[in-house]
């Protein structure tokens, strides 16, 4: 019985271990009647050492019936001294063949896609991202949860 107490103990340390450098990683529902405009999920973060690249991705859940194989979204990133810098990102939802690049449980998927890759966070503080849909439909239907993720790279020399 010690001898699994001591795996389980192991594992579950190992799995905390790789996510020691993730400073954000989530999911917000969206309403159900679509994503609107209007509707923008906002997260934040706290930069300790300015000196490191980080990777941005978007966390999206779309379900099968979602009619587009990319979406375009809108991030505005406030960095801790107020300055706002906006980008517009396309991400590819699926590949020309129409298969899914996201994993997937029945009609659902979840999307885990980078979008800035190597981004450099100049400032010590806390930093919020907001994230909004960029298409040309007012309402975007079909996508029910959208956030991001932050992760810690190497640091820069």
């Amino acid at each position: 019985m010690k001898k699994y107490l001591a795996i389980l103990a192991l594992v579950a340390i190992s799995i905390t271990a790789c996510n020691e450098n993730v400073l954000v990683d989530t999911f917000h529902e969206l309403p159900a009647d679509g994503w609107g405009y209007e509707f923008a999920v906002t997260d934040s973060f706290t930069i300790d050492k300015p000196n490191h690249y980080h990777a941005v991705s978007a966390n999206l859940r779309a379900s099968a019936d979602y009619p587009y194989a990319n979406i375009h979204l809108l991030l505005t990133i406030t960095a801790p001294d107020g300055d706002t810098t906006q980008i517009k990102v396309p991400v590819e939802l699926a590949e020309k063949s129409g298969k899914w690049l996201g994993s997937g449980l029945r009609d659902v998927f979840t999307f885990q896609r980078p979008i800035l890759h190597r981004k450099y966070f100049n400032q010590k503080g806390t930093y919020t991202v907001t994230i909004a849909q960029d298409m040309r439909l007012e309402n975007l239907p079909s996508v029910s949860a959208a956030g991001i993720r932050v992760e810690e790279q190497e640091e820069i020399f």
